[in-house]
């Protein structure tokens, strides 16, 4: 079998001759089974998500619907007419609120973000490598106040990872991977994970958000954005994985576009920022 480019875990994969081989480590036990119970719920909900073809839960190994190598990023690439590209943004859409209305129809347990922890996981993985130490008491700031706002909004079931990477396309036909991490955030979590997705900017496609303005909708994404780059930094300085930098200065501007609506002195702040951290990547 072929062994395939990894994500942003530390699962192994393998082609086959139509389907995929997933090898999760021991220490990922928890996320093998929780594949398993998420996979059963949104098939019970019609999501479109690979067919699991089989299960050894002592070695941890899942074989999965080969669904191909044409992510949501590839094909929107692809589609030339803007009308289009709206259209497929759309379809990607309409499934988060599926994944909401799982939540509001079932008693389901689930964990909830833990947004602090993401928060303190970007300021540990960030300083020092991306941003100059001088910004720390800033961001210590800027921290403090995302997560002051963000405790005020009603939780939804959220796929958690809900970005364009996590879509994937086979004969035109949309697929969700990677839900084994699904859970109750914020609400608009995964609008916000998907409308300021970092590895391509929508531009205004990102209008069929009707909340796109609104100040829960941005606090709610500015602590997803600061939370991705954490993510950037840690496997693209840290663990040797260039490509995740790729994303960074869309993660930089994402951050600077929210706060000039939710505090412009953040914004001038995250300027000055922005400006020293570009020259590190």
């Amino acid at each position: 079998m072929e062994k395939l480019k990894g994500d942003a875990s530390s699962r192994q994969y393998y082609r086959g001759k139509g389907f995929i081989r997933v090898v999760y480590p021991p220490e990922m036990r928890d996320s093998f089974f929780n594949y398993l119970k998420w996979y059963k719920i949104y098939k019970k909900y019609s999501l479109p998500v690979p067919e699991l073809y089989d299960a050894d839960f002592v070695n941890l190994e899942m074989i999965v619907e080969d669904l191909g190598d044409t992510n949501g990023v590839d094909y929107l690439n692809s589609i030339k007419l803007s009308i289009n590209k709206k259209r497929f943004v759309e379809e990607v859409y309409q499934y988060i609120k599926v994944i909401q209305s799982i939540g509001e129809s079932e008693e389901i347990e689930a964990p909830t973000l833990p947004a602090e922890k993401e928060l303190n996981f970007f300021l540990n993985h960030c300083v020092g490598c991306l941003i100059p130490e001088e910004f720390k008491d800033f961001l210590e700031e800027l921290i403090e106040f995302t997560l002051k706002r963000i405790k005020t909004i009603p939780l939804k079931l959220a796929h958690r990872d809900y970005h364009f990477r996590n879509i994937m396309v086979k004969n035109k036909k949309v697929y969700i991977i990677d839900f084994q991490d699904t859970l109750f955030a914020p609400e608009f979590y995964d609008s916000a994970s998907l409308m300021f997705d970092a590895y391509i900017d929508l531009g205004k496609i990102r209008n069929i958000e009707k909340d796109l303005n609104e100040l829960d909708y941005r606090i709610v994404a500015l602590q997803r954005n600061l939370k991705a780059l954490g993510t950037f930094c840690f496997f693209g300085f840290k663990e040797g994985k260039e490509w995740f930098k790729d994303s960074i200065p869309n993660g930089l501007n994402y951050v600077k576009q929210h706060l000039e609506i939710l505090n412009p002195e953040f914004a001038e702040s995250w300027e000055k920022l922005t400006g020293k951290s570009i020259k590190n990547i």
